[in-house]
């Protein structure tokens, strides 16, 4: 039991330090509870965000460009997934990371398109790992 409680403090307190608490937004809280649960808020707005943009691109794309951002994405997922469990268990900080990561490269993709100047080269790029 002992040993059980030992890993999942550390696998918390990994949790809580790896992304600085989404910019400090956690920082308020004291307890271990209460920061993972304002950190898994703060990846599912994140995870909303990013399926907006991504929507959105998907949205001034040509058919067969559609197609390549697709396959990039669930390749990207696979990436994100696997970057981000250990041992059975989600590191949301982790997920939030790598969430905005790539949000910033879609929504990067999709100010370029919307100026007329899209690289198709880029948005089926798999910039990651």
């Amino acid at each position: 039991m002992k040993k059980v409680i030992a890993g999942l403090s550390a696998s918390l307190f990994m949790l809580m330090s790896n992304l600085a608490h989404a910019d400090g937004e956690c920082d308020k809280y004291k307890t271990s509870y209460d920061k993972t649960y304002c950190m898994a808020k703060i990846f599912m707005e994140a995870d909303k965000e990013l399926n907006t943009v991504y929507s959105e691109l998907r949205g001034v794309l040509k058919e067969d460009l559609k197609k390549q951002l697709t396959e990039t994405q669930r390749a990207w997922l696979k990436y994100r997934d696997s970057s981000c469990e250990q041992s059975g268990s989600i590191d949301v900080s982790c997920n939030y990371k790598v969430n905005k990561e790539r949000t910033d490269y879609l929504r990067d993709r999709l100010r370029e398109c919307k100026a007329g100047t899209c690289r198709n080269e880029l948005i089926a790029q798999k910039n990651w790992g």
